[in-house]
């Protein structure tokens, strides 16, 4: 599989494959190629997002994505790469691609002197948690993850200034 980097104008050749993955992550949900292209044009692919994405080519196809950002400040002067999304198309999946990938993007940290690389998973996927633990990596049970909903994310907005 040939990993690069994606340009800014590369987003209509990644409708197919983050389509794929919303059906995957969301099976009843309807998803338009017209309303993903434009997603991928206006919020994932402008510099502004603080994305870069990866894509896998294998048979002349994108076989496989990675979202990654980098967060600061980190401890020892350093970055952390955060991974919001890592997938492999159905078809490609168990034949060592998500380990390619995963090479790829800690090459790409040690590149921009992240010191570290974190992810999000699915806890009851089980192939997802033997994967990654294969690659070494540690489920954190000392931080929560938190999220704001639409309601209390609309409600903490309104929220009167005090000062």
């Amino acid at each position: 599989m040939n990993i690069t980097q994606c340009g800014p104008d590369e987003w209509a050749d990644l409708v197919d494959i983050f389509s794929e993955m919303e059906r995957y992550h969301h099976p009843q949900a309807i998803i338009a190629a017209e309303q993903m292209a434009k997603y991928l044009k206006n919020r994932v692919f402008p510099a502004h997002s603080g994305t870069e994405i990866y894509k896998g080519m294998r048979d002349g196809r994108i076989v496989a994505f990675a979202c990654v950002t980098i967060l600061y400040p980190v401890p020892r002067y350093s970055g952390q790469m955060f991974i919001k999304e890592l997938f492999v198309s159905e078809q490609y999946r168990r034949k060592g691609l998500g380990h390619q990938m995963m090479a790829f993007i800690a090459q790409r940290a040690q590149e921009k002197s992240c010191s570290q690389i974190d992810w999000l998973s699915v806890r009851e996927d089980s192939a997802a948690q033997g994967f990654y633990a294969s690659l070494g990596a540690k489920v954190v049970e000392e931080v929560n993850y938190h999220r704001l909903d639409q309601h209390f994310l609309t409600q903490l907005a309104n929220y009167p200034d005090q000062a």
